[in-house]
C-alpha cells in the first residue's frame, strides 16, 4: 500500500470519498441538500489541510483506498499541558483498509509530538465504533444534538423563571461564577479522562466562558435575571462554521449554557429566548448535551427542538 501526506491541490483525490461518506454531520438537519453536506464535509478537510498543524494522509491499495484527516491541537494542548490532537475523519472506499489507516494517522499525530489523542464517531456507525476501540480508544463521551429550524419550527411557550436580557459587560464576574460552579466536577469527556487534572477540567468551563464574554467563542450571550437582580443563567450562542457560509443555511449553536443550582428553571427560558435570536437571523438553532443528561433533553424538547444527531466521543493516551 502507497501512503503519502496530500496538500491542498490533492483535494480532489478527497472528493469522492466525501460523497460517498454515509455519516455526515448535517444529513438530518432538513436543511442542507446533499451537495451542500458533502461541500461542508469538504471544507472543513480544507481547512485542516491548509493548517500548518493539520496532515491529511491518502493509503492506496490494489483494490481500494482510504483518506484520514488529523490535526495536533494547539489551544488544548497550551491550555492542558498535555500535547494532545484529534482525528476529524476516517474515509475508505473499502472497510478493510480502515484499520491500517487508523494507525496510519496515530503515527503521524505521534511523529508531531502528540501524546492525546480524541475522535468523534457518529452513533450510526457502529463498525468503526468497534474498530476505534479494538484499537486502544477510550469510550468518553456521548453527545446528542437537537435543532429548530427557522419559519418552520417556531419555539413552543414554556414556564419561564427570571428576565431574558442581552449580556452586559458588567454581568462578566458573575457569569463566570455561575460557570464555575455549574461545572465543577461536571462528568464530560475531559474530568473522565484519567490523564487530565480534574482542576484543569474545571477551569476548562471557566475559560470557555471568559472566551465567551469576550466574544472570541460566541456572538451572543443572553443572560436571565431574577427579581433580586441576581442572574439565574445564561446561553452563549455562536455561529457555526464552515457550514453557514458554505452550506447555504446559517446554523446558531455550540455555545456554552449555565444555570445557578438553586434556579434550575431559568434555562428553558433562556433555550427559548436563543432559539428566536437564531431565527429572527434566518438560522438553525442548534443545542447539544450529554446522551444521559434527561433534564436538559426535556427542555429542549419542551422548548420544540428535534433529535438530528449523536455521537460518541473516544480518546486515546500514545504516553
Amino acid at each position: 500500500m502507497i501512503i503519502r501526506t496530500l496538500q491542498a491541490l490533492d483535494l480532489p483525490i478527497v472528493e469522492p470519498l466525501v460523497r460517498s461518506y454515509p455519516f455526515k454531520s448535517y444529513r438530518n438537519y432538513r436543511v442542507l441538500a446533499r451537495h451542500a453536506q458533502s461541500a461542508v464535509m469538504m471544507a472543513e478537510i480544507t481547512d485542516t489541510i491548509t493548517r500548518r498543524e493539520g496532515v491529511v494522509l491518502h493509503l492506496r491499495g490494489d483494490e481500494a483506498d482510504a483518506v484520514v484527516v488529523a490535526r495536533a491541537l494547539e489551544w488544548e494542548t497550551e491550555f492542558f499541558g498535555i500535547p494532545m490532537g484529534r482525528i476529524e475523519y476516517l474515509l475508505a472506499s473499502d472497510r478493510s483498509v480502515l484499520p491500517n489507516a487508523l494507525e496510519r494517522a496515530v503515527d503521524a499525530l505521534r511523529e508531531r509530538g502528540v501524546r492525546h489523542v480524541s475522535l468523534r464517531v457518529d452513533v450510526a456507525d457502529i463498525e468503526t465504533m468497534a474498530l476505534v476501540e479494538a484499537h486502544e480508544f477510550r469510550l468518553m463521551d456521548s453527545l446528542v444534538t437537537y435543532t429548530t429550524r427557522p419559519r418552520k419550527e417556531p419555539p413552543n411557550v414554556v414556564r419561564e423563571l427570571g428576565s431574558i436580557r442581552n449580556f452586559r459587560p458588567s454581568d462578566g464576574p458573575e457569569l463566570l461564577a455561575i460557570a464555575a460552579h455549574a461545572y465543577s466536577g461536571f462528568r464530560g469527556r475531559f474530568h473522565l479522562d484519567p490523564h487530565i487534572a480534574n482542576d484543569r477540567c474545571d477551569s476548562f468551563y471557566v475559560e470557555w466562558a471568559r472566551q465567551s464574554i469576550a466574544m472570541i467563542m460566541a456572538d451572543m450571550i443572553l443572560v436571565s435575571e431574577g427579581a433580586d437582580a441576581r442572574l439565574l443563567g445564561f446561553l452563549a450562542f455562536r455561529k457555526r462554521e464552515p457550514v453557514s457560509s458554505v452550506g447555504g443555511s446559517t446554523v446558531y449553536g455550540g455555545g456554552l449554557g449555565a444555570c445557578r443550582v438553586d434556579s434550575p428553571g431559568a434555562y428553558a427560558g433562556l433555550i427559548r429566548a436563543g432559539t428566536i435570536w437564531a431565527h429572527e437571523r434566518d438560522g438553525v438553532a442548534e443545542c447539544q448535551t450529554q446522551n444521559y443528561n434527561f433534564p436538559t433533553i426535556r427542555i429542549y424538547e419542551a422548548v420544540g427542538a428535534h433529535y438530528v444527531r449523536a455521537e460518541y466521543t473516544l480518546h486515546r493516551w500514545l504516553g
